[in-house]
């Protein structure tokens, strides 16, 4: 009897360890610039976009205010990270400049189509937040520029260069008011009639944009949510509790042992060790219930367990409160001569990550349950692991589901 409290002793004080562990582990990463992201699935945070406004040429003699055309542009654009993402993007409208023939105004339309890499720099500099009201985004990309579309005879196309600044002002989590201004820079080439002065094809544009975000747009972290931190939370407290009874039945069980050993003085000490020693080991044999279960489910509901090995979120790997719960139980099944095969089921917590990252998960802890009890001398004969996986879960709270059981 005393053997098995202090087993119980043991245990709820692992459990409190890892429970402890996995909460310094979120405490530790609260503003996340760039590392710690779960990545995000294929459909997840795309955008588009759209605007209009004005673009003047650069260097060619022209006045600003004489040189200022209409202009717009649309994107389409996916975010990787809360830090990169990559877009395609199209601008088109008409430009202005002087000619280096008669010093006239030459106007002409413009197209622009290239793709971008999108850095995120208020993300990088200050951390990931979706709440954000404000983001400055740097663009930059190269792409082909044509002029004078509508003549084939002036027709120019050129290898251009673009990079940009966009002010974006989230008004909601899916929609947001842009101010960009972005710069084109070309060869010369790309005017259809030469220029004055300049070498280069110089244009600045500002646009007055919006961007509608679609699908999921936010990114997970690494690490337990809200919602699972409070629940570990509500565990530590529970554990707590139970720890503080466990010490307080172990006080009353020392007490009632000081008693015993006074009464048996006069015994001899190794043959009273001896048989103490004979008596733990038949409690903590005749502890474990060989009652088949047809499942953990079942075996949890109805107490017909051998062990369970909780993990911590994401975890593919075994404790030392686990390793130590496996050496006891090697033990016991070396020693048991029944033909019970013991049964390993190993499952993930469905709400967090993929299903088929979970089932693999969950594969993962009932195998390294297996092998470390293999390579503690256990029999491969009297064990079975399954990939309980995602389904027929044996506990209600979600997070208690990443765990393996031994039945």
């Amino acid at each position: 009897m005393l053997m098995k409290k202090l087993f119980s002793l043991i245990a709820v004080i692992g459990t409190f360890t890892a429970t402890a562990q996995q909460v310094t582990v979120i405490e530790e990463q609260p503003n996340t610039h760039v590392a710690g992201f779960v990545t995000n699935r294929f459909w997840d945070n795309w955008e588009i976009q759209g605007g209009a406004g004005m673009s003047f040429t650069l260097g060619t003699g022209s006045k600003i205010g004489d040189a200022w055309q209409g202009i717009g542009y649309a994107a389409v654009g996916k975010w990787l990270h809360p830090v990169f993402g990559m877009r395609m993007a199209v601008e088109g409208g008409k430009i202005d400049y002087l000619s280096g023939i008669d010093n006239s105004h030459t106007k002409t339309s413009f197209l622009f189509a290239h793709p971008d890499l999108t850095i995120n720099l208020s993300n990088w500099i200050g951390g990931y937040r979706d709440d954000r009201v404000y983001n400055a985004i740097l663009t930059t990309g190269a792409g082909i520029a044509g002029t004078s579309l509508n003549h084939s005879a002036t027709r120019k196309f050129e290898f251009a260069a673009s990079v940009g600044m966009q002010n974006r002002f989230n008004v909601c989590r899916f929609l947001s008011v842009d101010l960009t201004v972005n710069y084109t820079l070309a060869r010369s080439t790309l005017y259809p009639v030469p220029t004055i002065k300049t070498p280069r094809f110089n244009a600045l544009s500002c646009y007055v944009g919006v961007t509608y975000r679609f699908n999921k747009r936010n990114f997970d972290r690494v690490g337990a949510s809200d919602a699972e931190v409070a629940a570990m939370l509500a565990m530590i407290a529970t554990t707590e509790n139970k720890l503080a009874e466990v010490n307080a039945e172990n006080q009353k069980l020392m007490q009632q042992n000081a008693e015993q050993a006074r009464e048996l003085e006069q015994a001899t000490v190794k043959i009273t060790e001896y048989t103490t020693t004979i008596q733990e080991i038949e409690q903590v044999e005749s502890s474990y219930n060989h009652t088949p279960a047809a499942n953990a489910k079942e075996a949890i509901a109805t107490g017909n367990y051998n062990e369970i090995l909780f993990y911590l979120y994401g975890y593919g790997i075994l404790s030392a409160d686990n390793k130590a719960r496996l050496d006891l139980l090697a033990e016991h099944i070396k020693k048991c001569d029944s033909d019970h095969k013991f049964r390993i089921e190993g499952f993930a917590d469905p709400q967090t990550g993929s299903e088929q990252n979970n089932i693999r998960l969950a594969a993962k802890r009932a195998r390294l349950a297996y092998d470390y009890l293999v390579s503690k001398g256990v029999n491969p004969d009297k064990l079975e692991w399954i990939n309980g996986g995602t389904k027929n879960l044996p506990f209600d709270h979600p997070e208690q589901n990443r765990v393996v059981v031994i039945f």
